[in-house]
Parts: C-alpha cells; sequence; structure tokens
C-alpha cells in the first residue's frame, strides 16, 4: 500500500476511534450528547445526532453545556459537561486519546512508547522547522511506511497524534484538561473565555506549521 494511502487511512481510523470513544465516554456518564461530527467541512450525511463530512481528518463531540448554550432557568443541569465532577471533566477528554494510546502500545510494545515520548520533542521541533527537521521526520515515516505493515504503521501514527491532542493548547484534548483542573471543578469562571484564546494560539501554529511541512514534502515527491 502506498505510503500516503496509508497516512490517509491512519487519519480516518484515529478520528473513527478517538470521535466515537468520547462520544461513547460522555453518554456512559450521563452527559446529553449534542452532536457527533466524524470530519469537517460541508455535510455529506446526517443520521440523527451524527454527521458524516466531507475532510475525514478531524471531528468532535458537542456536549450540553451552560458555557456553550443557554438553558431553561429550572433545568438542574445535572447532564450537563460543565456540571459535572472534576474526575469526569477531565477525564472525557482524554478518553479518546488514552484508548488509542493503550492500543498502539499494545501493537508496539515497549518501542511504542519511546516513539510516544519522543514525539512531543519531534512535533515541537517540526513545527519551529517545517521545512527542514519536519521533512526529515516525514522522511522516516514514510520509509517506516515502507516498510511494515499497516498495523504498525498506524500505531505508530497514532502514537504520534495522541501526543499532538496531549499538548496543553486550547482546542486539544490535553488543553481542555488543563483547563478543566485550573476550573477545580467549577461550572464556570470568568477567566477562562480569555485564558481558552490566548491558549488557541500556539496550538494553531504548530498545526499550520506541519499542514505546510506535509505540503512541501508532497510538492517535493510530485516534483520528482
Amino acid at each position: 500500500m502506498h505510503p500516503a494511502l496509508q497516512l490517509l487511512l491512519c487519519f480516518v481510523l484515529f478520528m473513527l476511534i478517538h470521535i466515537s470513544i468520547m462520544a461513547a465516554c460522555a453518554r456512559a456518564f450521563g452527559i446529553t450528547v449534542r452532536s457527533v461530527s466524524y470530519g469537517v467541512g460541508p455535510t455529506l450525511l446526517t443520521v440523527g445526532k451524527i454527521h458524516l463530512k466531507l475532510l475525514p481528518l478531524a471531528g468532535n463531540v458537542v456536549l450540553k453545556d451552560t458555557r456553550a448554550e443557554t438553558l431553561y432557568d429550572d433545568d438542574r443541569c445535572l447532564d450537563a459537561y460543565n456540571f459535572q465532577p472534576l474526575w469526569k471533566q477531565v477525564l472525557l477528554p482524554l478518553s479518546g486519546v488514552g484508548v488509542l494510546l493503550a492500543l498502539s502500545l499494545g501493537i508496539m510494545g515497549a518501542s511504542g512508547w519511546e516513539s510516544f515520548v519522543a514525539a512531543f520533542g519531534q512535533i515541537i521541533h517540526g513545527a519551529l522547522a517545517p521545512l527542514s527537521a519536519a521533512q526529515a521526520l516525514l522522511g522516516d515515516g514514510e520509509s517506516f511506511a515502507r516498510t511494515h505493515g499497516f498495523a504498525l504503521v498506524f500505531a505508530l501514527f497514532s502514537l504520534k497524534l495522541c501526543a499532538f491532542n496531549l499538548l496543553p493548547f486550547a482546542g486539544l484534548n490535553g488543553g481542555q484538561a488543563l483547563l478543566a483542573i485550573a476550573r477545580g471543578g467549577k461550572p464556570y469562571v470568568a477567566w477562562e473565555e480569555s485564558v481558552a484564546k490566548w491558549l488557541l494560539l500556539p496550538g494553531l501554529a504548530i498545526l499550520l506549521a506541519w499542514v505546510a511541512a506535509f505540503g512541501w514534502y508532497g510538492w517535493k515527491i510530485m516534483a520528482a
């Protein structure tokens, strides 16, 4: 299987597992799920609360949350995410990553943990140098994909994405858990919106840098 196709399948599989686990965890915790989106962009298909979108590269779970919607005065909000105990507010955003991390480590064994720990530095280093360091890392990934089966390729790719999602920036699972801890289990604090906006910028910058790195790497392959 061509490495580019493996990469796409890894993205899709990671997204499906990640989003599905979070939605299932929310239901198990008694939290109302407003919608579940697989992919981004225009909606192709809607079945109940599930939305299938054009680009299968990300997704999200929208929960009942008084910070994002106005509820009736007599609603006790027992099924709202931000009214849950602190441990639920922390565990829920980490649930999808936790399952994928355990699955990937189970496939790769001891070497998987080394790859996971190294991923944090690689993500930052590659984002700071998308046309050099990131290119070398992508080249190593392509070589791995050409010499290993899909299960190992997915496990390695999943470990890298798990590390990215655990970074302490808003919009990522690590940032969501960090903000929940900072709130101390409170449903709402006045400073959260401002802090979340500032925490969003580094994560967005890293993401855009890696998008540029992937684009440049693909362009070099096509031009070769």
